[in-house]
């Protein structure tokens, strides 16, 4: 898989987009689902989540129609249309710190040839936060950390396979752009960032066509190969915790680009399963976010013979996973399961709280949900 092809289909999941397999012998998480809504100002019925913060009052930054949102859940109402004053741009939202700032991309320049570029959001209003020198006029922002440092990429196309991760910072004033560089190859992309200003993505690798691998950036200004997963040549890092621990991604043989979501400790790739089985068709998984004890969440697919969705093609299934069990969150919101079929979970914070992508059956929609740690029950 190409950087490129990776980071759209993690885009599309994480924007658009129950048997619990392996579940311990000690004890599972209940949770309390809130459904987010949409933006009362866009037509679309639609909103995804992209990530949330660590406030008693969570915060959630993500797209509802044609803008980027962000959620307080003390706030009346909790939803609030970040790009508001800037209505004929379309701007989405990936990233949230505990100041509450979203960051993401937004179109700026005239409505004839507009230009989509990395963005932070305040007061209504997108402010461009620039591309990389001599990089070309596109860039996208990913993630934010609590002192302002920005992390995305940039390059001459939207979403291309000849972008250069950067790291930069919200100010009052211009702040250049930062090139992280690359593990040998032409092409890198930061998908996340902590608060001690380390970085993760992934980044092509030295040699001819050679795959992506996920990386680690510290503060030395290094890039830090994390590998792949045993018989897989590509990896893709998209979180990183307080402990510099990643979840991501990688392939597990080079015969079919089958791939496994990852937690990476610092030392070691620990392959995460799926709750697919061994079926080529649903043996995949993919990590979106990772909290500080190691909580991992993502999506997975369930085999055809215990898909929960009758004459529904689709098999996919939001996931968490602890202490090396992958749990399928279907079956960890009690009776909101009669009506909402998660299909991925982009991020969890430090207090266990997961936003997830739900598709409502009454509203016959997809919505942004967001998960509160419940009661804990006690498994056979």
């Amino acid at each position: 898989m190409t950087s490129f092809n990776v980071l759209r289909n993690f885009t599309t999941i994480a924007l658009t987009a129950c048997c619990a397999i392996g579940v311990s012998s000690a004890r599972a998480q209940t949770y309390s689902l809130t459904d987010l809504g949409a933006l009362p100002s866009m037509t679309a019925t639609v909103a995804t989540p992209a990530a949330l913060n660590d406030l008693a009052q969570v915060q959630v930054a993500g797209t509802s129609g044609t803008s980027a949102f962000r959620y307080t859940l003390s706030n009346t109402p909790p939803m609030e249309d970040a790009g508001r004053n800037s209505p004929k741009s379309i701007a989405r939202g990936f990233g949230i710190n505990s100041s509450g700032m979203v960051v993401g991309d937004s179109t700026f320049g005239p409505s004839t040839h507009p230009t989509s570029r990395a963005a932070s959001f305040s007061n209504g209003s997108a402010t461009d936060l620039g591309t990389l020198p001599n990089n070309g006029p596109f860039s996208r922002a990913n993630g934010i950390n609590a002192s302002g440092q920005v992390v995305g990429f940039s390059g001459d196309k939207l979403d291309g396979d000849s972008s250069r991760a950067f790291l930069t910072k919200v100010s009052i004033g211009p702040i250049r752009m930062t090139d992280l560089g690359t593990l040998g190859g032409k092409y890198a992309q930061a998908l996340g960032i902590n608060d001690d200003g380390f970085v993760t993505g992934n980044s092509q690798i030295a040699g001819v066509d050679a795959p992506s691998h996920a990386f680690i950036w510290d503060t030395t200004t290094q890039m830090h190969d994390l590998g792949t997963l045993l018989g897989g040549d590509s990896s893709y890092g998209t979180s990183i915790n307080s402990q510099n621990h990643v979840a991501g991604y990688s392939t597990i043989n080079s015969v079919d680009n089958r791939v496994h979501a990852f937690l990476y400790d610092g030392t070691t790739m620990t392959d995460l399963g799926s709750l697919g089985g061994a079926s080529l068709a649903s043996d995949r998984s993919f990590a979106l976010g990772v909290n500080a004890t190691d909580q991992v969440v993502g999506y997975s697919y369930l085999p055809a013979s215990i898909n929960p969705i009758p004459g529904s093609k689709s098999k996919q299934v939001a996931f968490i996973s602890q202490q090396g069990t992958m749990v399928d969150l279907n079956g960890l919101i009690g009776a909101a399961a009669n009506n909402y079929r998660l299909y991925s979970a982009t991020a969890i914070n430090d207090r266990g709280q997961i936003v997830a992508v739900a598709f409502d059956n009454s509203a016959n929609a997809f919505h942004a949900v967001l998960l509160t740690p419940a009661s804990v029950i006690p498994q056979p």
